[in-house]
């Protein structure tokens, strides 16, 4: 389990890194954490990315039982068993945060299976077809189990309620006043059974994460600060509540300004930082506004189209493709629905040229080029190469498909990343105002992350690291001087977009 001295010496192996400590824990957390949603046992990248950060001066770990059904926890207790294995890291260097609350996938096959046996978990609540949610002890105690299996630990050193406000938003009850009170009842109980899992041995510290944390009191899933330390302090003026998380960045900057605290007089994170509470931040990058997401990244342009070329590139696609489809693939010997599959998926001339418009956010396109586009073009060539192996003409043909369908899908990334850049000078400008010539040369997400760790009161920023390059991107943020004039006006002036 992490400790305060343990994690004090792997902090003292990395002079450039800075850290803070996190609350009452007394742990010395580096200022970013490697964040683990989206990230899957099944994805090799994702390996070598956690095994870099933790040799590199980031010791916080931050995943949930339901981040990739489970994926997520298995990889980190891989990596950690290995590195511990091979003497790289000790145990009580690193810090591992879970969660607990979501049913999906295999956690909701269990509730069902639960129900069904008459065994149901005390307190689920049914958000969706596809989604329950509960804090009940009983199904703590359950993922508090799985997760220390999957995470090859005896110990989880902070475990969080996820977002037990599902409560607010799902609850059948009309009435305000007794729906509340019910939420708090329901956060009770799960601190007092993780008082119990402290004494067992199986946690150190525990906390909540929320969405809500931060938002005006009159929401009707609003989630208090105030109340719950209230509740904790009821159970014993010794608790092990210690750590809150919640969504904070460069749009989203509620818990510095909103008073929605001991009737708005403070702030979230003020009385967070009174109560010596370690702060986790969720969400640096990704900001909600008007229900669309907004990446705070720069983005790399590597071709310098503009749309009358692109829709040529798209027409010459759509050329080779017919060419591709009347030549070969009405010849090849297959079933009429196994052809038209193939047919489909060589035909993205068509799916580009009717979206292209509607493509607007190039993180967004990225995604979809690489989990969509990409392959369903690599099946239908391999599926036309293999009924063809002698024929040059078509290995000719298809290697020009190739080179086509990766120019054109670069050109419109490109096309997408100038406009994005070209709105992001808007919050560069805004910070280089107070940042020096070092800072100033950062990318927007590095001065995103940078922001929030200048914020006292924040502990550590959790930054999704899927590859080796976004765990290098992030190294320069935490080695850069806080910008703590940048955070003062910050914090008086609200947005300053």
């Amino acid at each position: 389990m992490a400790s305060i001295e343990g994690t004090k010496n792997y902090i003292s192996k990395y002079p450039a890194i800075k850290s803070k400590v996190l609350g009452k824990t007394g742990f010395h957390a580096s200022v970013c954490g490697f964040g683990c949603y989206r990230i899957d046992d099944g994805i090799p990248q994702h390996q070598k990315a956690l095994e870099k950060a933790l040799l590199s001066g980031i010791n916080v770990i931050d995943t949930s039982s339901n981040y990739s059904d489970g994926g997520s926890e298995i990889l980190v207790g891989k990596v950690l068993n290995k590195l511990f294995s091979n003497h790289q890291l000790d145990r009580d260097e690193v810090i591992v945060v879970s969660k607990g609350g979501y049913l999906q996938g295999s956690n909701l096959k269990l509730g069902m299976e639960r129900e069904q046996s008459g065994k149901t978990f005390k307190d689920v609540v049914k958000c969706t077809q596809d989604l329950w949610h509960c804090i009940g002890p009983d199904f703590l105690g359950n993922q508090i189990t799985l997760s220390l299996e999957r995470l090859q630990l005896e110990k989880i050193d902070v475990y969080l309620l996820h977002n037990p406000e599902y409560f607010q938003t799902y609850s059948i009850i009309s009435d305000a006043e007794r729906r509340e009170r019910e939420y708090y009842r329901r956060i009770k109980d799960a601190f007092v059974h993780l008082e119990e899992e402290v004494k067992r041995g199986r946690i150190s510290y525990y906390g909540i994460s929320s969405n809500t944390f931060a938002d005006k009191e009159t929401k009707q899933n609003f989630t208090s600060l105030e109340k719950v330390v209230s509740i904790a302090n009821e159970i014993s003026e010794n608790n092990h509540f210690a750590i809150v998380q919640f969504p904070l960045n460069l749009i989203e900057n509620g818990g510095m300004n909103i008073l929605n605290q001991q009737n708005g007089t403070k702030t979230f994170l003020q009385l967070a930082g009174e109560n010596n509470l370690g702060v986790l931040v969720n969400r640096p990058l990704n900001a909600i506004n008007k229900n669309k997401l907004i990446r705070l990244a720069d983005y790399p342009v590597t071709e310098d189209r503009n749309d009358n070329e692109i829709f040529s590139l798209i027409d010459d696609l759509s050329k080779q493709e017919s060419n591709l489809i009347e030549k070969y693939i009405n010849y090849i010997g297959l079933s009429s629905s196994e052809k038209k599959n193939v047919v489909d998926c060589i035909s993205l001339s068509t799916l580009l040229k009717s979206n292209y418009k509607k493509f607007d956010d190039p993180g967004n396109f990225n995604e979809i080029k690489s989990t969509y586009l990409i392959p369903r073009a690599n099946f239908a060539i391999n599926e036309i190469g293999k009924n063809y192996t002698d024929d040059e003409n078509i290995v000719r043909a298809l290697r020009n498909y190739a080179v086509t369908t990766n120019i054109l899908l670069d050109s419109i990334f490109s096309n997408l990343a100038k406009k994005k850049n070209l709105e992001n000078e808007n919050f560069h400008s805004a910070i280089d105002k107070f940042a020096n010539s070092e800072q100033q040369k950062l990318s927007l997400s590095q001065k995103a992350i940078l922001l929030i760790n200048s914020v006292p009161e924040v502990t550590t920023t959790l930054v999704g690291m899927k590859s080796v390059n976004y765990v290098d991107d992030v190294q320069k943020s935490i080695k850069c001087e806080f910008i703590e004039d940048f955070f003062n006006y910050w914090h008086n002036n609200g947005s300053f977009i």
